[in-house]
């Protein structure tokens, strides 16, 4: 007998059908019941919808006892397993096996009830799901005000809007600063969407007349331009954050199928004070200048609003903010210490956390903090609870990805920045980062081109003109280098990190009179003296600051360093090996150079205490190694690689290391008073290396010069000439 007719057969013996069909028949009447009573006692259709899922649902319950068990006029009665009318009780496997059909039979009928009620829901509201989108970016809504002064306003909803949204699982939220770039730039909204590559766009305007709001909304999915979805909302200006709830839910429940009550977003951080948000905004306003200048009049507009309401968690989050990014450091607007701002920061974030202990911005900005601490671990749990918060907050995968990178994560750090500029490719941090990442890796036109970008997206900003003259300085081009960062500080002249730069490359070619008239601070004072010649005046600087200071190691470690370079070699070695036991072990290898480390490496073998040398090297080396793993190009560790080579005795290895970091822009003026290669001087290959460095040095200054016309120094060439 074939397996199908068995298969019958069995159902037959076991009456099956005959147990079945009596359930069949309930349902069917208790169905014509519920239909019935229902609209009677005015109950909720879902409650008939619950009912008839609940039924269903049990049918392949009912179906897979019924093979076990029959209905007799004796009750309910175990089946024989075969025709000898052998009793067998049910096995744990045939209780899993119904706990899995029960399991999976409600899951399924959850599933197909959330679904109805999800659109009853919908329907009650006049809502009718639009398009099922996982991605969408809020385009900076225009100021149809009477007298067009509202556009901090327009800008700040499409900000709040889009952080609400952004809190949303499984929908892609652009970021609204993308977004508001773009609109500046004139493209329509379907360009917008298509650039940021999202689904879908939200758009429209704002007109403020006295106290009242009144919003017009358009939805459009950006494939092929349709309006999807249109409405026009009328509140007063105190009502605005339930506006801005209103109008996220609703995108929300016409892109997806799931639908969200008024409790599934909020903003629990606003405020009661008209005046006090609107002197938040235009702070937000203030911030998204991103110069130095704009992040100072930021602070001072979050610190007004905390004035008129010092309940707005927001503000306090926003005011930690700008305390971040107004300290010192390579991606900060350099006018706090680190210290400072991280100690203010953490005042205003205990505030913030006070008042609204689940803020994404708040918890990503605490990150930034712990870093300013060097409390990694921390910093990073930050971050991650940030983005579980707001999975498209953007900055916090950029912070993320920088502090991963610096731990020497690098797949999870590229990772994370790649996220960041998926959801944010037109910002100044994006952009600036990612290029920065492509320099790093040698990748020097693509690098441009970001960085060119950035300029074309935010003419205003410095960090383009930065970002060009740090490639150009990679590559050894120092007069195009000093050309972009005299852009990017003429553009924000407050921002020390600019300045700094700007000074260092300068000097680098050995202009000391155009650095002269910008390095005012006492900072630059012995590195002038020193490039000026003027050692004599330098020495008893240094002896003073010993004096004054006999228990610091870099000053030692400095003072060392000079008399080794031009001044009393023996008295340097001992001031460096007195810098040895005052610096702590921990500051001995900061890369890329490895120093001080590597300049006590060769102090030691000077002194002939070759083992004590031996560990500073090998942990040089390895610290080398670790740096060469992110697959960085970089002349500075290049140089790195020809000192360590020659203290280990490899001169070959050493002057092959050498001329790759001079092919790849090493360009310093003191290769020839360096210590540590002092060994090569007499090799024709280091002379040959020595004597190309100088000319390309040289045609990089005078170049460079023109870009100083007022200068003592251009005019003497010009004369000469």
């Amino acid at each position: 007998m074939s397996g199908f007719k068995m298969f019958f057969s069995e159902l037959k013996r076991r009456k099956v059908i005959n147990t079945v069909l009596p359930y069949v028949g309930v349902v069917w009447l208790l169905l014509q019941v519920v239909s019935v009573v229902v609209p009677l006692l005015s109950l909720s259709p879902l409650v008939g919808t619950f009912s008839a899922v609940l039924l269903f649902a049990l049918f392949p319950v009912v179906l897979y006892l019924s093979w076990f068990y029959d209905l007799t006029s004796n009750g309910i009665v175990l089946t024989p397993a075969d025709d000898s009318g052998t009793v067998t009780p049910l096995g744990w496997k045939n209780w899993t096996a119904l706990c899995g059909i029960l399991l999976l039979s409600c899951s399924i009928g959850f599933s197909y009830f959330q679904q109805v009620r999800s659109n009853s829901l919908k329907a009650q509201e006049g809502i009718s799901t639009v398009k099922v989108a996982d991605s969408i970016a809020v385009v900076g809504f225009k100021d149809q005000s009477p007298e067009q002064d509202q556009q901090y306003l327009a800008e700040g909803l499409t900000e709040e809007i889009t952080s609400l949204l952004g809190k949303m699982p499984n929908l892609t939220v652009a970021a609204s600063g993308s977004g508001l770039v773009l609109s500046k730039q004139g493209l329509d909204p379907i360009a917008i969407g298509r650039r940021l590559e999202v689904k879908t766009v939200l758009t429209g305007s704002v007109r403020r007349t006295g106290d009242q709001l009144k919003i017009r909304l358009e939805l459009l999915e950006t494939e092929k331009g349709h309006t999807l979805w249109t409405e026009t909302l009328q509140r007063s200006l105190s009502d605005v954050f339930a506006l801005e709830t209103q109008i996220a839910r609703a995108v929300v429940n016409l892109l997806q199928d799931n639908y969200l009550d008024q409790s599934a977003i909020s903003n629990h951080a606003n405020t009661q004070s008209v005046d006090a948000y609107v002197m938040y905004l235009k702070g937000r306003e203030q911030y998204r200048l991103q110069t130095t200048e704009a992040i100072k009049e930021a602070r001072k507009l979050f610190e007004q609003a905390i004035a008129l309401d010092p309940e707005y968690a927001q503000a306090h989050v926003a005011l930690a903010d700008t305390f971040v990014l107004l300290s010192e450091g390579k991606s900060e607007f350099g006018v706090l210490k680190a210290d400072v701002a991280a100690q203010l920061a953490s005042q205003s974030l205990a505030k913030a956390f006070l008042r609204e202990p689940n803020m994404a911005e708040a918890f990503a900005v605490q990150g930034k903090v712990f870093e300013f601490e060097q409390q990694d671990d921390q910093a990073l749990a930050a971050y991650d609870k940030a983005i579980s918060l707001n999975p498209n907050l953007a900055i916090a995968y950029m912070w993320r990805y920088q502090i991963l990178y610096r731990l020497g994560r690098y797949d999870e750090s590229l990772a994370s920045l790649e996220h960041s500029y998926r959801l944010d490719p037109v910002s100044v941090a994006t952009l600036y980062n990612s290029a920065l990442e492509l320099s790093l890796r040698g990748l020097y036109p693509e690098a441009e081109q970001r960085f060119l970008q950035l300029i074309a997206d935010f003419p205003k900003s410095p960090w383009g003109y930065a970002g060009l003259g740090g490639v150009a300085a990679f590559q050894g081009k120092l007069a195009k280098s000093i050309k972009y960062w005299q852009q990017a500080h003429l553009l924000s002249p407050q921002n020390q990190h600019f300045k700094s730069n700007y000074i260092s490359v300068i000097l680098r070619l050995g202009m000391v009179d155009q650095a002269s008239r910008l390095a005012t601070e006492s900072d630059y004072q012995n590195t002038l003296l020193l490039q000026s010649g003027k050692y004599h005046e330098l020495f008893q600087i240094m002896n003073f600051q010993l004096a004054a200071s006999p228990d610091d190691g870099w000053i030692a470690f400095e003072a060392g360093w000079y008399q080794v370079l031009i001044g009393d070699k023996q008295k340097g070695i001992e001031l460096l090996l007195k810098a040895r036991t005052l610096i702590k072990e921990s500051e001995l290898y900061g890369m890329p150079f490895c120093s001080p480390a590597i300049e006590l490496a060769w102090a030691l073998q000077q002194r002939h205490e070759a083992a004590a040398a031996s560990q500073y090297i090998q942990q040089c080396q390895q610290q080398l190694n670790n740096a060469q793993i992110g697959n960085q190009v970089d002349w500075e560790l290049d140089y790195l690689g020809a000192r360590l080579a020659v203290l280990t005795g490899d001169h070959q290895k050493a002057l092959q290391q050498l001329e790759l970091a001079i092919s790849r822009g090493w360009r310093e003026w003191w290769l020839s008073y360096d210590p540590l290669l002092l060994a090569l001087h007499k090799n024709d290959k280091f002379k040959q290396l020595q004597s190309n460095l100088s000319l390309l040095m040289a045609k990089d200054k005078k170049q460079a010069l023109l870009l100083f016309p007022d200068s003592p120094s251009q005019h003497t060439s010009t004369q000469q000439q």
